[in-house]
């Protein structure tokens, strides 16, 4: 089975945002797969639109589905081949320097090491003050998401995603229903994050506004965290403060999409090796994910 298949992405004005349709389309630069199109052409992608709510869109064709689900068995099939160990409920509750290693403390076991990487998602700032660490400013932010029932008699599995210019709510197929989020970002301390009524109820708002369909029925609802440094960037690299204390943490939502380029940069950090030439053909410095950066912003 693919872990990828492709998923345009349908970016839509309204009719006062002609001027910022214009501008995202020129910010995309010299790119074959992202095309401007009219409101019929709109229209026949995502026939739910409305008339009267549209400018025109960009489409963009570069955009994939991933396998969330497989992706992540795949590393932890790969992880466990190669000699790991994954525990879980195992909290952290003490977490100190001893020497020239780590003392890290769970309610299963005392572990020791001699880097700590940091990957604990939104808890990352709460491990990094346990370590003494620099305080990277994380903050964690709620967002919303919603199954619905599609609209009887549309063959939705090969629409595109679906989003406004503002990013007030995206819709996409999903296993034969429809997954509607109102791209909140919501402040939230570390927790197992819960959907608020308000939230679901705004995506439906924003939904019914600019598309003809109906939401007869919320099949099921959820919400997770996404956490975000000052300036929305990753944050990885050796902490300023406490030694072998490696920070992996800020992926504002992108874990899984940066995964495999973010772990090579990692593990060649924490090994010292040279990557800098690699990164860089891509137009990274890795000094610029480094929470280093973080420091002499502010």
């Amino acid at each position: 089975m693919p872990l990828v298949r492709p998923r345009a992405d349908l970016i839509f004005a309204r009719p006062t945002q002609h001027e910022l349709l214009d501008r995202y389309f020129e910010s995309t630069g010299p790119n074959g797969r992202v095309e401007r199109l009219s409101i019929e052409r709109t229209l026949e992608l995502c026939p739910i639109l409305r008339p009267n709510e549209l400018a025109g869109a960009i489409l963009d064709g570069s955009a994939a589905d991933i396998d969330v689900h497989a992706l992540h068995l795949g590393y932890l099939k790969l992880l466990k081949a190669r000699g790991g160990l994954v525990t879980t409920a195992a909290e952290v509750v003490g977490l100190e320097r001893e020497a020239d290693s780590w003392r890290v403390t769970t309610p299963k076991a005392v572990l020791r090491a001699s880097v700590v990487v940091n990957a604990a998602g939104a808890w990352a700032g709460e491990l990094g003050r346990m370590a003494g660490a620099q305080n990277i400013g994380l903050e964690p932010r709620r967002r919303t998401s919603v199954l619905v029932e599609p609209p009887i008699g549309l063959d939705t599995a090969s629409w595109p995603m679906l989003s406004d210019i503002d990013e007030t709510f995206y819709l996409k197929p999903d296993a034969g229903l429809l997954l509607l989020s109102p791209a909140d970002e919501t402040p939230s301390p570390a927790c197992d994050a819960q959907p608020d009524d308000l939230d679901v109820a705004i995506a439906i708002d924003r939904l019914e506004r600019a598309t003809t369909l109906e939401v007869r029925r919320v099949v099921s609802k959820w919400a997770g965290l996404r956490s975000f440094v000052t300036d929305r960037s990753p944050c990885v690299g050796f902490d300023t403060r406490q030694p072998d204390f490696f920070w992996f943490a800020a992926l504002g939502g992108y874990g899984i999409q940066t995964a495999p380029a973010l772990s090579i940069l990692a593990s060649a950090l924490v090994f010292d090796r040279d990557i800098v030439e690699r990164f860089s053909s891509c137009g990274l410095d890795p000094a610029d994910l480094a929470p280093s950066r973080l420091l002499a912003r502010a």
